[in-house]
């Protein structure tokens, strides 16, 4: 079977998981729906699954909090898989699953969503991240030792939408021991740090006992060194793209977490956050054993929220075990406190299945987190006071998942 097929069959998997529970609303969390003057636009991807079939409908909506978000005469339909990034004021589509565009959305001059540009990739890119207030950076490397090695980098300009600088480098420092699987992308002092881990592309073992950073001097590209740190496995999950992430700092901050149910074949050295100080090529000693505070728990997906806080999707299998494998099911949500080493679990949302492989669609608003939970019960938005670790359910959302989340201003 190859990769593809394994990708659509697993992707399924992902769509089909739910569990039953259910939750109330917690009134100590002002509702954001109460100022419509001041309510910034939200724009969600629902992607609607049926028959087999997924379709994807990109809405705008005002209210996060009360009624219904759907796609019924609202929105811009996508044929096809799609996963989404932001970059300024512009959504970008970013294919998959034999799509290799990127499709830029923003509002035009009326305050009307809609599609401003579009750019064809080679192959589908394995990163897609901004970089610059002006730039985005596409990184696209072949899918196995067969299909090429060298990994292409793209400069794309936010406000064109267009491709500006292409380079390409070697891939096979990063492939010493197997094949790279990337998980994430961070920019410091002119230097792009890649996360990745190496997997075997026939068998999909992975290796977890090292933390692995390429660094790529910018705007050369040219590899300056590749970090290692044996306190740790892989740095970030399978397909997710959460291995690293910057803090206002500047410091960036590695997430290993080695779960069997986000891709692993293997278990490795307990789930924990490593840091990098900003523009560094080492690690320093920070060293958050996030397995040991929380009784054996792994994180799955992650989302910076600011001043040291971060919002989670942590798994409530102990052990996870080969069955769990890729499945991404039984998630609680928590606050982490980077700084303090703490874990608050939020207890007003349920525990649920995740979406599986792709980027976590929490939607940061200065200290709150917006986030679409699903469940037997349908999909709703919940509102998370990161101070308090407290939730509200808010609106309903009818749809199968929700692929992306963000905050547009006209």
């Amino acid at each position: 079977m190859n990769t593809l097929r394994k990708f659509r069959n697993l992707l399924s998997i992902f769509l089909l998981l739910g569990l039953v529970t259910s939750c109330d609303k917690d009134n100590d969390i002002d509702n954001p729906d109460s100022n419509p003057d001041t309510t910034p636009n939200y724009v969600l991807s629902l992607g609607i699954t049926s028959n087999g079939t997924t379709a994807y409908y990109v809405v705008s909506t005002d209210s996060l909090m009360s009624g219904t978000i759907s796609a019924k005469g609202n929105g811009i339909e996508q044929n096809g898989y799609y996963d989404y990034e932001q970059g300024n004021e512009t959504v970008f589509c970013v294919g998959g699953l034999g799509l290799t565009d990127v499709k830029g959305l923003r509002y035009n001059n009326e305050g009307v969503l809609q599609e401003e540009g579009s750019y064809v990739f080679n192959k589908a890119l394995k990163q897609f991240a901004q970089i610059t207030p002006q730039e985005m950076l596409g990184v696209e490397i072949p899918d196995n030792p067969a299909s090429g090695d060298s990994i292409t980098f793209y400069m794309v300009d936010i406000n064109s939408i267009a491709i500006t600088k292409k380079v390409k480098t070697s891939i096979l420092p990063l492939a010493t021991v197997d094949w790279p699987s990337l998980t994430g992308l961070s920019f410091s002092e002119n230097k792009v740090y890649l996360t990745y881990f190496p997997m075997n592309q026939d068998t999909w073992k992975t290796y977890v006992d090292t933390t692995y950073v390429a660094i790529f001097d910018y705007p050369a590209m040219t590899l300056n060194t590749i970090m290692k740190d044996t306190r740790t496995g892989p740095a970030g999950s399978w397909n997710a793209y959460n291995g690293i992430f910057q803090t206002e700092s500047g410091d960036m901050y590695i997430m290993s977490n080695s779960a069997i149910s986000n891709g692993f074949s293997s278990a490795g050295k307990n789930a924990a956050f490593l840091r990098i100080p900003r523009g560094a090529t080492q690690f320093d000693n920070y060293y958050f054993d996030f397995e040991t505070k929380s009784g054996g728990l792994k994180p799955a997906h992650i989302k910076y929220i600011g001043n040291g806080l971060v919002f989670a999707e942590v798994s409530t299998l102990n052990p996870q075990t080969a069955a769990d494998r890729w499945m991404d099911k039984s998630l609680k949500c928590s606050i982490i406190d980077l700084n303090n080493q703490t874990i608050k679990d939020i207890n007003e949302i349920p525990v649920h299945d995740g979406n599986g492989g792709r980027r976590f669609t929490a939607m940061i608003e200065g200290d709150k987190v917006y986030y679409p939970v699903s469940t037997s019960g349908g999909t709703y938005i919940y509102c998370i006071d990161s101070k308090t670790a407290k939730a509200v359910k808010g609106a309903k959302v009818s749809t199968t998942f929700v692929a992306g989340f963000f905050r547009l201003n006209q």
